[in-house]
């Protein structure tokens, strides 16, 4: 996926100045000449150097790496104080050496004077330096915490330590008995060389040694200055210093890779590096301090650097003690992380990093239950006692299943109130595992103290098996939760999953249903009501279907049960509502005045958006509003009455007709319609079908007719499909049928030809009852591809 330009790091726009090529070719030719200039000064020549390498070229190189030191914060607002700092240090240097080439070139060394106008432009480079490595430091990191100062302090008091052990002792015996500006003069240069050693090495630490070119050519820069300057001043004591060595280059080589280090273009951040290679540096540098300790009970040195070595293997102590600190705390993090404060059973991570292994690793022969356990009614208990009681529970029954189950035994809380719990078990088959389980609850629903009274608490689990039930995680984990659903709706204790039940039938599609929308895999079909005093079509019910390229036909009833598991059920219901108002609005164009109906959850009733969105779509395609009727469940009625009443106001404001579908699948409730601003309701077939045996059901039904006719609500009997239900749904007064007497659903071609045949004939003398409708799915499951009602 590509990603757009405002993601990308922010760059200041003349950042890419140090890309271009000119710039490039400029910066190429200085380092070349710096880098020539060091390499002439280890070519032996014949003893006969050429004067103007040390003279005019040796001046010109110089000019040229300040120039580029000094174009970096010219060219580049970002960290322009830093690299002017670093840049005006260069430029400080190369002057000193200018003027010192200039003036004291032809000077024997005894005759120069110390300190000179040069020995203060070349001091000026310490000053700046420091202060332009810092400020690149805290540019780069915002904060540090205490580790990364310590290590800061470790490694620089460790090259400290190294660097004074090596050259101090010696320049202070060597300036022994010299002026007090002199020997200030010359001991300037090693403790200047020294600090900014000091300074690169904490800098590179307090970046945690990123593998950033920037850092380490500035630290080398500093590295070959502090060897340079230390040489040349042991040249000086020992009168051996001559223009044009090695010592030269060196200088020559720190300028042009502190200059080089600003010239450097990168578009990304370099990434720090971690685990032991960042622990290995301080760990080597306070090896380095211990060695010049070691040394200095056998050599004598310098104080300053037996302090420095002694206070780098104190902070490194103190380094180590934050570590062992730090690995507590952390260890303390990811017990925490893994572990549920509220039950002391672990959280989610536990059970996502224990099933795959446990799976991995099952012996041959055993099994692996995955039983999830819910503690029924704790939401009514909070809102009775308290959250608090809930709690308590919950602590309760953590406490009681840590002592009840075995140590290899793993139990998590998913969250609210369900509780996962995952054992191997060698032998046993699936009635054991009921079994066990079903002792386990036995002990976990004690009464728990949880108010002024004991609180008998009640508990419910269902049971997943691998591998008999699934062989993944996710697979086992979707079976238990089928298992305990199935155990809440059956108000059972213990439900062992069934694979034979609806639950498993398509989950294992959920994944491809993400996807059918935009792989165009949903069509709908259309089933006719008929008006049972003209035996005519009124409405056509659409329903949506998933033609899923593999299983083939996917129902409307599965197919919204597993819409709700995957939150698609509000899309879909849109898919369907503009596709039906489509061909609504396409019969009506033919001539073919008919409404349309569609199936609407009790999440869509209570969606706010969904009257707006419904109004929209009927002024785009140009049908009544009351062309449109949504058919809501009867789950409806379980709903508080203020709620839905305000809720289906809001469909009834814009015209739509609302009707009340599957009518008697539960105990009705006919009070409950005197309340409900419904125009139609749909009696489901296991509400009359029953009539043609019963009286006392016929009864029931032409009561609940009378009833709704007395409310302005006209009635329509569902799955009518023999000639006998017909007749004795009509003398009930039902007001309309729907069911395979009239038609099985059909693609829009199909009931393009089925309407037509109204036009010749009366549906008495159709013979479409018990005949698959062209274009139809068959009952396995397949069928050809409806050529309209297709959503893009």
């Amino acid at each position: 996926m590509r990603t757009s330009r405002a993601a990308e790091p922010a760059l200041d726009s003349d950042l890419t100045v140090l890309g271009s090529p000119i710039y490039r070719a400029v910066k190429v030719l200085v380092v070349s000449l710096g880098v020539t200039y060091a390499l002439s000064t280890l070519i032996p020549f014949g003893g006969q150097r050429p004067a103007f390498l040390d003279t005019w070229f040796y001046s010109a190189v110089l000019v040229a790496t300040s120039l580029l030191a000094l174009a970096r914060p010219v060219l580049v607002r970002r960290n322009r104080l830093a690299w002017t700092c670093v840049g005006a240090g260069v430029a400080s240097w190369s002057v000193g050496d200018i003027y010192w080439s200039a003036s004291f070139a032809t000077v024997e060394a005894s005759r120069i004077p110390v300190p000179s106008l040069a020995d203060v432009f070349y001091v000026g480079l310490y000053p700046l330096a420091y202060v332009g490595f810092i400020l690149l430091a805290r540019v780069t990191v915002r904060r540090l915490p205490a580790s990364v100062w310590l290590d800061g302090v470790v490694t620089s008091l460790a090259a400290g330590a190294v660097l004074s052990a090596v050259a101090l002792a010696d320049v202070l015996s060597a300036n022994a008995g010299k002026a007090l500006g002199e020997t200030i003069t010359n001991l300037s240069y090693p403790i200047g060389d020294l600090v900014l050693m000091v300074v690169a090495v904490a800098a590179l630490a307090m970046v945690r040694w990123r593998t950033d070119p920037v850092w380490w050519l500035l630290g080398l820069g500093a590295a070959a200055f502090a060897v340079a300057d230390t040489a040349y001043l042991f040249g000086l004591a020992n009168d051996t210093y001559d223009d044009g060595t090695w010592i030269d280059g060196m200088w020559m080589i720190g300028l042009a890779l502190m200059a080089l280090a600003g010239s450097l273009f990168r578009r990304r951040p370099v990434d720090e590096v971690r685990g032991f290679v960042a622990l290995l540096v301080p760990i080597l540098f306070s090896l380095c301090a211990l060695a010049v300790l070691i040394v200095g009970t056998f050599v004598p040195l310098h104080p300053i650097s037996i302090i420095m070595a002694s206070g780098c293997l104190v902070a490194a102590g103190v380094r180590t003690a934050l570590t062992f600190e730090q690995t507590r705390e952390l260890t303390r993090t990811r017990v925490e992380a893994t572990t549920d404060e509220l039950s002391g059973l672990g959280n989610r991570r536990v059970l996502d990093s224990a099933l795959p292994g446990m799976l991995g690793s099952l012996p041959p022969g055993a099994a692996l239950p995955l039983t999830i356990v819910s503690v029924d009614h704790l939401q009514e208990m909070n809102r009775i006692l308290g959250y608090t009681a809930g709690d308590m529970i919950l602590k309760a029954v953590g406490a009681r299943l840590r002592a009840a189950l075995p140590v290899e035994a793993v139990a998590v809380r998913l969250g609210g109130a369900e509780i996962a719990i995952l054992r191997t078990v060698t032998t046993g088959t699936a009635e054991s595992v009921a079994r066990d389980t079903e002792n386990l609850l036995r002990s976990l629903g004690r009464p728990v103290v949880a108010g002024p009274v004991p609180v008998q608490i009640e508990l419910s689990a269902g049971v997943a098996i691998a591998p008999a039930h699934a062989t993944t995680s996710a697979e086992l984990i979707h079976c238990a939760a089928d298992a305990l659903h199935a155990a809440k709706a059956n108000c059972s204790e213990v439900e062992i999953y069934d694979p034979g039940l609806r639950g498993d039938l398509y989950s294992h599609l959920l994944p491809d249903l993400l996807r059918a929308a935009e792989n165009e895999q949903f069509f709908v079909y259309y089933q006719p009501k008929i008006d049972l005093t003209t035996r005519r079509p009124v409405v056509l019910e659409a329903l949506l279907r998933w033609r899923h390229p593999t299983y083939g036909w996917i129902e409307a009833a599965p197919l919204q049960r597993l819409a709700a598991q995957v939150g698609l059920t509000r899309q879909l219901t849109r898919i369907l509502l503009l596709s039906a108002l489509q061909s609504c609005a396409a019969w009506r164009r033919k001539g073919y005045e008919l409404g349309v109906a569609t199936d609407v959850s009790v999440a869509d009733v209570l969606d706010s958006h969904l009257p707006y969105d419904a109004a929209k779509m009927i002024n785009k395609v140009g049908v009544p509003p009351g062309a449109l009727t949504l058919e809501i469940a009867e789950e409806v009625l379980l709903i508080d009455v203020r709620r839905t009443a305000t809720a289906l106001g809001q469909f009834r404001h814009f015209g739509v007709r609302l009707a009340l579908d599957h009518y008697g699948r539960s105990a009705p409730s006919l009070t409950r319609l005197r309340s409900m601003p419904v125009d139609e309701l749909k009696l489901d077939p296991s509400f009359v079908e029953p009539m043609l045996d019963s009286t006392q059901d016929a009864v029931v039904v032409r009561s609940t007719v009378e009833l709704a006719r007395s409310l302005g609500i006209t009635t329509v009997a569902e799955g009518v499909a023999s000639h006998t239900l017909l007749d004795a749904v009509t003398l009930s007064g039902c007001s309309g049928a729907q069911g395979s007497l009239f038609s099985e659903p059909m693609s829009g071609d199909s009931l393009h030809s089925w309407l037509a045949s109204f036009h010749r004939a009366p549906v008495e003398h159709q013979t479409v009852s018990g005949q698959r409708q062209p274009g139809q799915p068959t009952t396995s499951g397949r069928g050809v591809d409806p050529p309209i009602g297709r959503h893009r």
